[in-house]
């Protein structure tokens, strides 16, 4: 893996690209920012630009001095890590830093419903952050032999690339996917937030704190749309019409192609593999439950495999970022996919 992940913990179960600290038990909040790599502040210092001598005298003005000209830039300033001076971003004065003391005081009101600290990571020198809270109350979806955690994730970044968010999901023991069940979901139940880089961040923590309180309903939520999911039957037909779909292929629009070259139309079958794979058995385990292999559940869980884990990323650093700090469009839309493979197949 590349540089991208500076620090990182990960509670009984190693992440997927082997890098991290594994520990046996759930960290207090003290040693799960420094194992995270979040035990540090944000500075602001000023900005300045080092105009050279020949710049200066092209542009018709005098020399300054040996090494040319330092001059103070207005209304903007520097982000740095105050443990190694490490350059985060530069920013306009008004844009108001979010210190990672922060997200964990939103972790610890996550924590009064019972969520632990279970994976945290700091990515890119500390620009990108992430925190995972987990809740220990296995969920079971009938007919499913494997359990469901509900967690809560918490995002923010120092470079202006993303605000503190909090939002709730699900995590899936067996292949280690993760549910939204969609974005409006978590919008209409109030269970996702999101602090704007302003002057009155901590202004709006108590706002933050109702919201967040919402989280439960947010698992509810995901607990009734999985035993929908579950109710759901889908023949063999349906369920090929749905990876199609998924991997591009809807209707065969590629694989039926006259103008689609060999390689691409490979590429598609690969991808549709890896999909079909997860319905069947390697060795003593198969991703989805027996149960799911033909219910609107398995076909959910397969999606969500695929778009977190199995489909193809330009880097490494691409994968832990879609699959740690990016809400997933394509997985938002599985529920509609899987309505439409029961009427076009």
């Amino acid at each position: 893996m590349s540089v991208l992940l500076e620090r990182g913990f990960f509670v009984r179960t190693p992440a997927w690209h082997g890098e991290g600290d594994v520990l046996g038990d759930y960290p207090g909040k003290a040693e799960a920012m420094e194992l995270a790599g979040h035990n540090w502040d944000v500075i602001e210092v000023p900005c300045y630009a080092g105009i050279p001598n020949d710049v200066l005298v092209a542009a018709g003005l005098d020399a300054a001095g040996p090494n040319g000209l330092l001059r103070r830039e207005k209304n903007l300033s520097i982000h740095i890590r105050s443990d190694n001076l490490f350059t985060l971003a530069a920013h306009k004065e008004s844009f108001e830093r979010i210190p990672n003391s922060l997200a964990y005081e939103v972790a610890e009101i996550l924590f009064d419903q019972g969520f632990r600290y279970d994976a945290g990571v700091s990515l890119d020198g500390g620009k990108v952050n992430a925190l995972t809270l987990l809740l220990d109350e296995p969920i079971r979806i009938t007919s499913d032999s494997s359990l469901t955690l509900p967690y809560g994730v918490l995002r923010w970044a120092h470079d202006g690339s993303a605000s503190l968010s909090a939002q709730s999901g699900a995590i899936r023991v067996v292949c280690m996917n993760t549910w939204q069940a969609s974005e409006s979901e978590g919008e209409k139940l109030g269970t996702s937030f999101v602090f704007r880089h302003t002057k009155n961040v901590r202004e709006r923590i108590e706002d933050a704190k109702e919201a967040i309180k919402g989280v439960r309903a947010g698992i509810d939520r995901y607990r009734e749309i999985a035993e929908e999911l579950a109710a759901i039957t889908v023949t063999p037909e349906q369920r090929d019409w749905y990876v199609s779909t998924i991997v591009g292929d809807r209707d065969g629009q590629v694989s039926r192609s006259t103008a689609a070259s060999d390689r691409v139309k490979e590429n598609v079958e690969r991808e549709r593999a890896k999909i079909n794979a997860l319905f069947f058995k390697v060795g003593d385990k198969a991703t989805i439950d027996e149960a799911h292999r033909l219910t609107g559940y398995g076909l959910y869980q397969a999606g969500s495999e695929y778009f977190d884990h199995l489909r193809n990323y330009r880097s490494k650093d691409s994968y832990v970022k879609r699959t740690l700090l990016t809400a997933s469009s394509e997985k938002g839309n599985l529920r509609r996919t899987i309505e439409e493979a029961l009427v076009a197949a």
